[in-house]
């Protein structure tokens, strides 16, 4: 199992745009680019996917930029890491469906048992969490 780039990009780049008020107000891509050093190439795919599905929106022109769609509360990042990777998995067993050998198996309840505790633990953070947690190592 591994979380990628572009989940960790993902969330680093929400929690820099809220940390720049992007709960409030249209932010910059650049100005989020300053602070996590992304290319803007790579965010921009990055917002596509979580424009989609409605964690963020943008804006053009003078003041425009992206902000956060919902309350930072109701943003978690197990969402985030869903969209832009799908859900984590821990190997190709833990399904019926998956594994030939799922009904002799002796382990199988065994990687069920850490995805479902790794998305529970995703699903319990959220955006607001995480402000809070580093409010005080964010300067602007």
């Amino acid at each position: 199992m591994k979380i990628t780039t572009k989940s960790r990009y993902a969330i680093r780049a929400i929690y820099a745009l809220c940390m720049l008020g992007g709960d409030k107000h249209p932010v910059s891509i650049l100005r989020i680019l300053e602070f996590e050093d992304i290319s803007k190439k790579y965010l921009e795919q990055i917002f596509t996917k979580l424009k989609h599905v409605n964690i963020i929106i943008g804006s053009r022109g003078v003041g425009g930029g992206y902000m956060l769609a919902r309350n930072p509360n109701q943003i978690n990042l197990k969402e985030i890491v869903n969209t832009m990777d799908g859900p984590l998995k821990t190997e190709d067993c833990g399904a019926e469906g998956d594994c030939r050998n799922f009904s002799s198996c002796a382990v199988n309840w065994l990687w069920a048992g850490l995805e479902k505790a790794c998305d529970d633990y995703l699903e319990k953070i959220t955006i607001a969490d995480m402000m809070k947690q580093s409010a005080a190592h964010f300067t602007v």
